[in-house]
C-alpha cells in the first residue's frame, strides 16, 4: 500500500485526472452492478412465472379437472392473513341470523349408509324359486309351515338383440292378354319409405350407430368389432358412407332448427379445434373449428353446430345473420343478447346491429384465479374465487326458487351488484402489487380487460351468469373428438355438425337421443308437407310420443342362466 502511495504523482493536474478516471470506474462498476441486479431480478420473475406454469400444466395434466382450490392450497395461507380470514368469516356468521333448531339439527344429523335404488319397474320380471333341500323339508315335518318369500333382486343382461326385417312385396300377374293394363307386366307393392333408399341399414340401426359414435362417443372402428363379435359385418367405410347419406334426408330438419336459433332473446356462442383431412388448399396438419350456438326460445332451446375452417368473426356472423344480409329467412330479432367467453371474434362480433349487449362469462374469470390459487399468490387468488362464489350462490338461489326474469334482475340489483362492487374494488388495488405475467397478473388482468362484459348480467334476467351452457353443450363433442381424432373430409365434418345439432337440441328438449333418432328417420320419409317436417323438429315431439326400444316380454329361466 505505502509502495502504491508513494508511486503516486505530486502533480496536482495528474492526481485530479487519476481521481476523474478512478470515478469513471467506479461509476461504470455501479452501472454493472446495477444491470446485473436488475437482469437477476427480471430472471427471478422470470423463473417465478416458469415455476407457476410448470405446476399449472402438471395439475392440468395429472390433476382433477374440476374449477376449485386445492385443500392443500389453504397451508400455503400467511398466517396473519388466515387470522384476519377467519376473523371476517366468524363476524359475518354472527350477523346473520340464527337457523331454526330442527334446521340446525338436520344440519348435525350424521350421514347414514348410502341405500340402494330400486330397480326400474319397467324391466321385464324373471322369477327363480329357491327353496330348501327335500331332506331338509322331510325332517321339518309338520312343525313348520310355509309363510311367504323373501325377495331380493339382482339386475342382468343380454347381449343387444340385433334382427333382420324381411320385406315381402306382394307381386300380381295378369290371368290372361284380356285384363286392363296387362300389357303393363307383373304388378308389384311399392317399397318402404328409407331415409336411406335401398340400404340394408333400418332406422333403428342408423339411429344406434349414429348415437354410438355422437352420444357414446364410440368411433366406427369399435362399432364395427362390436358388430363382428354378434357375427354381422359392416365395415366402418360403410356406416361411414350411411351417415354422409344422411345429410340429404335431414337437410329440411336442419334448416328449420337453425331458423329457430335466432328466436330467444340470448344467442351463447363457443368453439374448439377440429383436425379435418383434405381439406382443398389447407395442409392435414392445419386446425378448423367447430362452432356450438345455444339460442331459441328458453321453452324450445336449439343447440346448432357448424364446422368451419376458420375461427374468425365472419364465421359466426354468417350463421347467425347470413339469411338476414341476404334477404331471406325470418325478420331479424327485435333484441339478440351475444353471451361468449373472451375471444377476441366476439368482440367484433358484438358489434353487429343485432347484437344489443355482449354478455361475459364468470365461469373464464374465476378459472383463471383458480389457477393463480396454485401459484405463488394462493391466498390472493383464493380471496377473489371465494368472493366469485359468493356471485355462484346468489344464483344457485334464484335457480331453486325458479325465479323469471324480472326477479334475477331485481334479486342481482339487490344482492349480487354489491358483490361485484367488492371485486372491482379488490382487483383494482391488486393489479397494481403483482406482475402482469404471473398467474395471477393475468388473472386479473382479463377480469378488468372483460370488465364491461361481466356487468351485463346484472341488468338482463334472461342472461346467464356464465356461458356454461354452450360448454356443456360442446363438450360430448370433445369427448368424442378424444377417441376417433379427426374428420376424414370437410363432408365428414359437416355431417358431424348436423348429427351433433339433431342430438344435442333433442337432449335439451330432454328427448332420449335413440328414441328421438329412430323416430325421425321412421317419419320423416313419410313426411310430404311443411307442417308434417315441423312436427318432426325436437323441440315440437313429446318424449312420450317416442317409440322406447323393444324390450323382452317373458324371460326362459335358460335364457338367462
Amino acid at each position: 500500500m505505502v509502495s502504491k502511495v508513494q508511486s503516486l504523482p505530486n502533480d496536482p493536474e495528474q492526481l485530479h485526472g487519476i481521481i476523474h478516471q478512478l470515478h469513471d470506474q467506479l461509476a461504470g462498476l455501479n452501472r454493472a452492478l446495477t444491470e446485473k441486479q436488475e437482469r437477476i431480478e427480471s430472471d427471478t420473475k422470470r423463473i417465478d412465472q416458469l415455476l407457476e406454469y410448470i405446476e399449472l400444466l402438471r395439475r392440468k395434466r395429472f390433476g382433477p379437472s374440476a374449477d376449485r382450490v386445492p385443500d392443500s392450497q389453504l397451508k400455503l395461507f400467511d398466517e396473519t392473513e388466515l387470522e384476519a380470514l377467519i376473523g371476517e368469516l366468524e363476524a359475518e356468521a354472527t350477523a346473520q341470523s340464527k337457523p331454526p333448531k330442527d334446521e340446525a339439527n338436520a344440519g348435525n344429523k350424521p350421514k347414514g349408509q348410502p341405500k340402494r335404488s330400486p330397480l326400474p319397474a319397467h324391466l321385464p320380471r324373471l322369477e327363480r324359486i329357491l327353496d330348501v333341500g327335500e331332506d331338509e323339508k322331510a325332517a321339518m315335518g309338520d312343525d313348520w309351515r310355509f309363510i311367504g318369500y323373501d325377495v331380493s333382486e339382482q339386475l342382468a343382461d343380454l347381449p343387444r338383440q340385433t334382427y333382420v326385417i324381411t320385406y315381402k312385396r306382394a307381386k300380381y300377374a295378369p290371368v290372361n292378354d284380356s285384363v286392363e293394363d296387362g300389357e303393363a307386366g307383373i304388378k308389384i307393392a311399392p317399397r318402404a319409405p328409407q331415409i336411406i333408399p335401398k340400404a340394408i341399414a333400418h332406422a333403428s340401426l342408423l339411429a344406434s350407430i349414429v348415437t354410438g359414435k355422437f352420444v357414446d362417443a364410440l368411433p366406427l372402428y369399435r362399432q364395427e368389432k362390436i358388430f363382428a363379435r354378434e357375427g354381422i359385418d359392416i365395415p366402418r367405410q360403410t356406416m361411414a358412407g350411411w351417415l354422409m347419406q344422411l345429410q340429404k334426408p335431414l337437410a329440411p330438419i336442419a334448416a328449420a332448427i337453425k331458423a329457430q336459433l335466432l328466436r330467444g332473446p340470448t344467442t351463447k356462442i363457443d368453439e374448439t379445434r377440429l383436425q379435418v383431412l383434405n381439406e382443398p388448399g389447407r395442409d392435414n396438419t392445419q386446425d378448423s373449428f367447430m362452432w356450438v350456438f345455444c339460442g331459441g326460445p328458453p321453452e324450445q332451446p336449439v343447440r346448432w353446430f357448424e364446422y368451419a375452417p376458420s375461427r374468425a368473426a365472419s364465421v359466426p356472423q354468417e350463421v347467425l345473420f347470413g339469411a338476414l344480409a341476404s334477404g331471406s329467412g325470418s325478420d331479424p330479432p327485435v333484441a339478440l343478447i351475444l353471451q361468449s367467453d373472451g375471444y377476441s371474434a366476439y368482440h367484433v362480433l358484438a358489434n353487429a346491429p343485432e347484437i344489443i349487449a355482449h354478455a361475459g362469462c364468470w365461469t373464464h374469470a374465476r378459472r383463471k384465479f383458480v389457477e393463480a390459487a396454485g401459484g405463488r399468490h394462493a391466498s390472493v387468488a383464493a380471496e377473489m374465487v371465494a368472493l366469485i362464489g359468493e356471485l355462484y350462490g346468489i344464483e344457485k338461489r334464484l335457480r331453486l326458487e325458479q325465479a323469471d326474469a324480472d326477479t334475477r334482475v331485481r334479486e342481482r340489483q339487490a344482492f349480487s351488484r354489491p358483490v361485484v362492487e367488492r371485486i372491482k374494488t379488490w382487483l383494482d388495488r391488486h393489479v397494481q402489487r403483482v406482475a402482469p405475467k404471473s398467474l395471477l397478473g393475468k388473472a386479473i388482468g382479463y377480469a378488468l380487460n372483460q370488465w364491461p362484459t361481466l356487468l351485463v348480467f346484472l341488468d338482463h334476467g334472461a342472461v346467464e351468469i356464465d356461458n356454461n351452457e354452450a360448454e356443456n353443450a360442446i363438450r360430448p363433442f370433445v369427448v368424442g373428438r378424444k377417441n376417433w381424432l379427426f374428420s376424414g373430409c370437410p363432408e365428414g365434418a359437416q355431417t358431424s355438425a348436423l348429427l351433433y345439432s339433431l342430438i344435442e337440441t333433442a337432449k335439451a328438449n330432454g328427448l332420449e337421443p335413440w328414441a328421438y333418432l329412430n323416430h325421425l328417420f321412421e317419419q320423416l320419409p313419410l313426411a310430404r308437407t311443411p307442417e308434417a317436417i315441423e312436427a318432426l323438429l325436437p323441440f315440437n315431439v313429446r318424449p312420450d310420443a317416442l317409440c322406447t326400444p323393444p324390450v323382452l316380454t317373458s324371460i326362459r329361466d335358460t335364457d338367462a342362466a
